[in-house]
């Protein structure tokens, strides 16, 4: 949990970079600001729409400058909101998703025309076709989406799964110095409360992971790679039959050495009584 601290720290800055509306759905922000805070514990307003006036949260404590300082290395830094990267900020320099979406689908069509040019022989206006391409390369991805609010993931999903995630991080340093502080002083057996909690605690590592995973998953939605590629053009055309197939396949051998793996364990076990 301490080395994840400081990874974390070093995350929150990438994704700040690289990954801006993964960051403002984690931290709900709408109308980014400069210093802007981190929120320790907060309820989402479920009414919330993207543009809407309504207020982000029920309720929320929050740290303040915590978010510039994670996300830019600087405390007066400017956090861009959700509203910011779907209706753009002129004056933060941000541009609008549908500038994007307009710029990206120039993008497709000016590639097509270089394929289409380079396969007549035509280099002059394969080479035209190009220079276009190269100008709108970076917003090739969003030539892909229709609705510029398709470029902000499940907020209230990524919200609280990754404020469980921190949260469990914590109580999980919390329990390490506890145990590690009453081992050295000779006195953890006649902690039970604390053994117990440590003993119930070991599941909830694997929450914590489960929940990382949905903060990175779902957090980079809609993009396979980021501005590039949206994860509806990288899937697979794959049938229903062929999965259904696949998925019966696997049950069934999995069944059977599942089956054979018991009735193994339990033979052995019988001779190994039989023995003694």
């Amino acid at each position: 949990s301490i080395f994840l601290v400081l990874s974390g720290y070093e995350s929150a800055h990438e994704v700040a970079l690289h990954q801006p509306t993964k960051l403002a759905a984690m931290e709900g922000v709408y109308d980014g600001k400069s210093r802007e805070g981190i929120i320790a514990v907060g309820v989402l307003n479920p009414e919330k729409e993207i543009g809407d006036a309504n207020k982000e949260f029920l309720f929320k404590i929050e740290i303040p400058q915590m978010l510039s300082f994670l996300g830019f290395h600087d405390f007066n830094a400017f956090v861009p909101g959700i509203n910011d990267l779907v209706y753009g900020n002129e004056k933060m320099k941000i541009e609008s998703a549908a500038t994007k979406i307009e710029k990206g689908k120039k993008a497709i069509a000016a590639l097509k025309a270089y394929k289409e040019a380079k396969k007549r022989g035509e280099q002059e206006a394969a080479s035209s076709a190009l220079e276009t391409f190269k100008r709108y390369e970076k917003y090739f991805g969003y030539g892909y989406l229709e609705d510029p609010k398709e470029i902000i993931p499940p907020v209230a999903l990524n919200f609280y799964s990754f404020h469980m995630m921190v949260g469990l991080g914590t109580w999980f340093m919390l329990l390490f110095f506890l145990v590690l502080y009453y081992a050295m002083i000779g006195q953890i057996e006649r902690k039970k409360m604390l053994l117990r909690a440590a003993l119930f605690s070991i599941p909830l590592g694997y929450l914590a992971a489960e929940l990382g995973w949905i903060v990175a998953e779902s957090g980079r939605q809609p993009w396979a790679i980021q501005g590039m590629l949206p994860v509806g053009m990288a899937s697979s055309q794959i049938s229903v039959a062929a999965v259904q197939t696949t998925f019966w396949l696997f049950a069934v051998v999995f069944t059977v050495l599942l089956i054979a793996e018991i009735g193994i364990m339990t033979k052995q076990i019988k001779i190994g009584m039989e023995g003694h």
